[in-house]
């Protein structure tokens, strides 16, 4: 038996999906702790990034310039 569902599918996926800046966490962690013979320049680039902007603005803290 098959299960047919009216509409669009995608604000029912949409609801129940976690946060975009959850996904995108776990998916950065995983890059992150991939062998570095595996990452692309593009991939380091990303991450360095990140990293620098997670400096500048600790949890729990200011501004680093400020």
């Amino acid at each position: 038996m098959q299960i047919h569902h009216v509409g669009d599918h995608r604000p029912l996926r949409a609801a129940e999906y976690p946060a975009i800046g959850d996904q995108l966490d776990v998916l950065w962690r995983w890059a992150a702790a991939l062998p570095a013979a595996l990452r692309t320049p593009e991939l380091e680039a990303m991450l360095s990034h990140i990293e620098a902007v997670k400096t500048k603005y600790e949890k729990g803290g200011e501004d680093a310039s400020g």
